[in-house]
Parts: C-alpha cells; structure tokens; sequence
C-alpha cells in the first residue's frame, strides 16, 4: 500500500533504531517525537541499473502510538532516514 499524500521532497530526518539496518523505533520530525507503535517492511525499492543513477532505498509503513501513519525510507547507500510520505 502506498499513502494517499506524498512530500513533494522527501524530508531528511533523525530516526533511532534498536540494531544497525533495523526498523525504526523512533523519529523526530519538526522539533517533534514520533514512538513507532508498528511496523511493516521494509520494501527494498530501487531502480534498474541500466537506467543511470542506482537508488536503492528500505521503506517502512510505520503507525506512531499517536495514531499517525507515515512512509518513511532508509537509503541504503548512505543509512540516511527519510520521511516520504503520510496516510489518511
């Protein structure tokens, strides 16, 4: 499943992990903490090599204990967490 709302960029942000190439536990976001209630993934989505530039990234669909869901994505090249995009 994919979420109704995408960011048109894909904002950086800090997320924590309990292992290295884990799922996220927490992340912040505008000066606000995000707790990981749930999660699914991840979804390796990555582009064809004989199509140039190699973007390999982890997505996850995480649920916070808030209630709120997001789509966010570690790329794999640098371990750097993004935040994608939001569900309804």
């Amino acid at each position: 499943s994919r979420p109704l709302r995408l960011l048109p960029e894909p904002l950086a942000i800090e997320v924590m992990s309990v292992v290295p190439d884990g799922p996220p536990i927490r992340f912040s976001r505008k000066d606000r903490q995000h707790v990981v209630a749930r999660w699914w993934g991840p979804e390796r989505i990555e582009t064809a090599w004989w199509r140039g530039r190699c973007v390999r990234r982890d997505y996850y669909r995480v649920e916070t204990s808030g209630g709120e869901r997001w789509w966010l994505f570690r790329r794999l090249d640098d371990d750097t967490w993004f935040l994608h995009g939001r569900f309804a």
